[in-house]
């Protein structure tokens, strides 16, 4: 009895680990409220659309603060609704994939990563989801599904190309009340305690922007912890930035010293924020349309229960590498040709 109890005693003074939540804040590069999401005091992942006003700045001020920048690529929806001439399309061939992500990348060489912007028609395509999952991992960089379609081909060609590949879990935002973003949260919380960890993707609103600067600080008090995207890459992966991998490596400025959520006030001012006046350069808007803008932040999704991401049962995170060489079926190498999704009722 008194060795049971002993080893209850043990196990029970074992330290608990607190359970991970990477929130990735999509859209960044348009608004001057990225920066405000930036002075936030915590380990936010900033997914930055290339060729935007503000991309190259804001990318440039997270990477200095040692946030996680992320290349947010726009690709082909199933709705076509984004008209950008950077976006990737699913007529293109290898070259024109590359040449658009080489570009990307020269706009937002901070990049670690890489996630889809839209994409529920582009990520479902089997050719070219296989040649831009190629270039990424021959820019030793990792990809993050944002799963806008349920029939992603990103985990089948992760694999093949020996990349790391990480999941959404949850959409903080696509409902910008407060009662939506708390139910949102709550259930980023719920997957977190059950998985060890969560993946959330939220946008630079207002909104959004308020809910987290009040709520953020709750999660420690639960046993959670704010960590960056790569925190949740294996241990031994060495994270690298996409200039580090150019043609011609880029050098890039020096990162103030690390900055922790408990900082006070004072402290964490210490470390200016950017200046944004209109001095800086203005680059061609991802999306040409002002309309297209504005679309693209107040449309309410109409996806089908059955289809809807956020419906769907709890999507479990992928193993995030593969260490064995892959060896794709012969299937798996055949273009997909199911029916478009848009057909299905997409609204990404």
């Amino acid at each position: 009895m008194k060795y049971v109890l002993s080893l209850a005693f043990a196990l029970c003074s074992l330290p608990v680990l607190a359970a991970k939540v990477a929130i990735v804040i999509d859209d960044i590069g348009y608004h001057q409220i990225d920066y405000k999401l930036l002075d936030l005091p915590y380990e936010l992942t900033f997914a930055v659309i290339p060729h935007t006003p503000h991309s190259h700045a804001v990318a440039k001020a997270a990477y200095q603060k040692r946030r996680d920048v992320i290349l947010h690529m726009p690709m082909e929806s199933a709705r076509r609704a984004d008209l950008s001439k950077n976006a990737l399309k699913v007529t293109m061939n290898r070259s024109q994939i590359e040449q658009k992500l080489q570009a990307a990348f020269a706009d937002v060489p901070y990049a670690i990563g890489v996630n889809n912007h839209m994409g529920s028609y582009f990520t479902e395509q089997a050719d070219v989801m296989d040649w831009t999952l190629g270039y990424i991992a021959k820019r030793q960089l990792f990809f993050l599904d944002s799963k806008t379609t349920a029939r992603s081909q990103a985990g089948i060609y992760a694999q093949k190309h020996q990349m790391p590949l990480l999941t959404r879990q949850i959409f903080l935002d696509n409902d910008r009340s407060y009662q939506a973003l708390d139910k949102q949260f709550k259930l980023m919380i719920k997957l977190a305690k059950q998985h060890q960890s969560a993946i959330a993707i939220g946008h630079p609103y207002p909104e959004t922007y308020a809910y987290l600067k009040k709520n953020l600080a709750s999660l420690t008090t639960q046993g959670l912890e704010v960590v960056k995207l790569s925190a949740l890459l294996p241990a031994d992966y060495p994270v690298t930035t996409a200039a580090q991998t150019a043609d011609v490596p880029l050098s890039l400025p020096e990162q103030h010293p690390v900055q922790l959520a408990h900082l006070s006030k004072t402290q964490n001012s210490a470390i200016p924020s950017p200046k944004t006046d209109m001095t800086e350069p203005v680059f061609v808007p991802a999306i040409e349309e002002p309309a297209a803008i504005i679309a693209m932040y107040s449309q309410q999704w109409e996806i089908p229960e059955l289809l809807n991401p956020l419906t769907l049962a709890e999507i479990k995170p992928t193993a995030v590498f593969i260490p064995k060489h892959w060896i794709l079926s012969k299937p798996a190498i055949t273009p997909v040709r199911s029916v478009p999704f848009y057909q299905l009722g997409s609204s990404f």
